[in-house]
């Protein structure tokens, strides 16, 4: 679960797979027709009419794991932003501009040569500091100095022992607060250090060893000793940390605390201290997301001795900086965060690592390079032109939504009228004016970043709250929906062919893009979002009946899917699945209908043999393509709550227009009487 119950759609990865760039130049470039088998009946297989020709060139391009146009769509894009990148660093600019920082950063990134030669220098001081604390009131200090300061995502640093998140609260809208969560552990489970089976012990001993090794690399004495009390300094911080369950659960994240409330909580560190060290002296309230980790992590730094807390926050530095320091200690990184614990076969190529590296520490920097060239504002508008017609057709269903009760159909209808879509980038980017980004300087670079980082976090402290704040870099093939505040926001990497092409046919822009956002702003009024008002405050605003009334609803929808049935006895479940298949019902419907109202009254043309209600739908079903082992299609029945997109496509099945459409009805396989199409939204 991400922060505040956001559900985290779509994350780009910077390991995607390579396909074959004739079958990518084909899937984008294509008409809306491209990749149809039309020797199928679309009211026997839906699926395959739309997709059959691509499936079978695909099966011969792929080659291994999952291929989809995701896939395709991620490596597209990660390209244009390496190019970018890359062409910034080769083409020196004046010093002080944005291209001028990505450049440097990622050149300095990857001048591992003159990383080598530096050694650890870098670091001398700052190792040099932690081996000086004298007392526990320096330790507080310098623990909170290190509070919200990782940037470069490659590394897995735990020397901050809580996190921050700067937001609104649970329960107010207007402000902003510090919400502070468990953190601490090198291993990032708590389950990696507490569950007493053979192979977790083992695997225990082995990070023991990786510790070790890193303090034999930095040159600490007694390394061996050092990593035993490392590791039992760490499985006394997970022993405080709170079950997953209970970290998952929005009503036990919030917890209110005044400043006050720190040193009658949780005795220990000295917190006018640590908050001072953080930024944050005049702060007066919090929110502790998990008390528990908060008030053990405390009751540890009083009770375990100084030499083993400046030994953990050694190790934890030089974890930190990995990605800046030599490569052996890189290697040993990977040894045991790559092979051992993640599986890993190879290092990431240091190209992707640098690449990733600067769009964390500059992503609205990398941002407005990307939007500039492939998401310029005209496109921007015509994404908004799409959004407002979604809203509009939402806000026409909602008062049709006969399993709710008229008072909560008032509350969704405020709520709606309260929603903040983000389309593309921000209207107002960060300024990095501010931050220095020196060539040559990998380790300051990234040191620079987090301190900018940290600061431009801090300063929202004393600022309103603000919806539209973009939390997401325009340049991912994602998007993102932050129950609290009311917001979802969709980047400029997703908003791209083939789901989304400002120039290209309305149709099939919102049969996919359209069918897809209206999918997740669905998400704020289903079983995700009904414990959030307008404002992103927590509460139930549905009533029981409500809640039983959608879950009847939602029935019909079930028994379809456990129809569903990719091998013998192996079978969708299809209650597992449910609410993602009822997003996608609303999502189809509320799509169709801005894609009505998007016509304006007027006859769309037909396409290729095909009129506009064809393509809308046909669309939809092509957004669903994907070839993938059957370990992974057997992985995902099991486990996710995302039915294959196969079945997804065949959504279709429940609205009449698609029947009317495509001349289906009996003795069609994909024919449903009427009494069995599912009736929510």
């Amino acid at each position: 679960m991400t922060l505040f119950r956001a559900v985290l759609l779509v994350v780009v990865c910077a390991s995607a797979l390579s396909w074959n760039a004739a079958a990518q130049q084909a899937t984008h470039d294509a008409p809306a027709d491209d990749g149809m088998d039309r020797t199928i009946r679309p009211g026997d297989d839906f699926y395959r009419y739309a997709n059959g020709g691509w499936l079978k060139a695909a099966a011969k391009t792929a080659g291994r794991g999952s291929y989809d146009n995701r896939a395709i769509l991620t490596e597209k894009t990660s390209k244009r932003v390496r190019d970018l990148i890359q062409d910034a660093a080769a083409n020196p600019v004046p010093k002080g501009s944005n291209t001028q920082k990505v450049g440097d950063y990622y050149a300095s990134f990857m001048d591992v040569d003159g990383i080598e030669a530096k050694g650890l220098a870098p670091i001398a001081d700052e190792m040099a500091a932690i081996a000086a604390l004298a007392d526990k009131t320096a330790l507080a200090a310098y623990l909170g100095g290190t509070l919200n300061t990782e940037v470069d995502g490659l590394t897995t640093s735990a020397d901050h022992i809580f996190g921050l998140f700067v937001n609104q609260s649970f329960d107010d809208a207007k402000r902003n607060y510090p919400h502070l969560s468990q953190g601490g552990l090198g291993m990032l489970e708590r389950d990696n250090y507490l569950d007493p089976s053979p192979k977790m012990a083992e695997l225990r001993a082995q990070y023991q060893k990786h510790i070790a090794a890193i303090l034999k690399i930095a040159g600490v004495a007694d390394p061996d000793a050092s990593a035993a009390h490392i590791l039992a300094l760490e499985t006394a911080l997970a022993q405080a940390w709170a079950p997953d369950a209970d970290a998952a659960d929005v009503f036990k994240q919030n917890n209110p605390w005044k400043r006050a409330d720190f040193p009658v909580k949780a005795p220990g560190i000295d917190w006018n201290t640590y908050f001072a060290g953080a930024g944050m002296s005049d702060q007066a309230d919090f929110i502790v997301w998990q008390p528990t980790a908060v008030t053990g992590t405390s009751a540890l730094v009083a009770s375990e001795s100084l030499d083993t807390w400046r030994q953990y926050l050694q190790f934890h530095l030089v974890e930190h900086y990995s990605s800046v320091l030599p490569k052996t200690i890189g290697a040993e990184d990977f040894n045991f965060y790559g092979a051992i614990l993640s599986g890993a076969k190879q290092p990431p190529e240091r190209e992707k690592a640098a690449i990733a590296a600067t769009n964390a520490a500059l992503g609205q920097a990398v941002g407005q390079m990307y939007t500039k060239l492939y998401f310029p504002p005209e496109a921007k508008a015509k994404a908004q032109e799409m959004g407002r017609d979604l809203l509009t057709a939402y806000r026409a269903r909602i008062a049709n939504w006969t399993w709710m009760s008229p008072a909560t159909r008032e509350k969704a209808q405020i709520k709606l009228a309260t929603f903040t879509l983000g389309l593309g980038y921000p209207d107002t980017w960060i300024d990095y004016s501010t931050l220095d980004v020196v060539s040559g300087d990998a380790h300051g670079n990234l040191r620079r970043a987090e301190a900018f980082n940290r600061a431009t976090n801090i300063a929202q402290l004393k600022e309103p709250a603000d919806p539209a704040e973009w939390r997401i870099d325009a340049q991912t093939v994602g998007a993102v929906i932050l129950f609290t505040p009311n917001t979802e926001l969709f980047a400029a990497g997703i908003l791209q062919p083939p789901y989304f092409d400002p120039q290209g046919d309305a149709a099939s822009n919102y049969g996919s893009a359209g069918a897809g956002m209206a999918h997740e702003i669905a998400h704020s009024f289903d079983e995700l979002g009904n414990i959030y008002d307008d404002q992103g405050r927590i509460g139930m605003w549905w009533t029981p009946q409500d809640l039983a009334n959608y879950r009847a609803a939602t029935a019909k929808l079930a028994a379809q899917f456990d129809e569903y049935c990719p091998f013998i006895a192996v079978c969708v479940n299809g209650q597992q699945v449910s609410n993602e298949n009822s997003a996608d019902l609303a999502g189809l419907l509320v799509a169709h209908d801005a894609y009505i109202l998007s016509l304006k009254g007027k006859p769309d043309a037909t396409i290729h043999g095909l009129t506009g209600e064809q393509r809308f739908f046909l669309a939809f079903a092509q957004r669903w393509r994907k070839v993938q082992s059957t370990d992974a299609l057997l992985h995902q029945i099991k486990t996710d709550t995302h039915a294959p997109g196969e079945y997804r496509s065949d959504t279709v099945r429940n609205l009449e227009d698609w029947y009317r459409a495509y001349g289906v009805g009996p003795p069609d396989k994909l024919y449903l009487e009427p009494d069995a199409r599912a009736r929510i939204w």
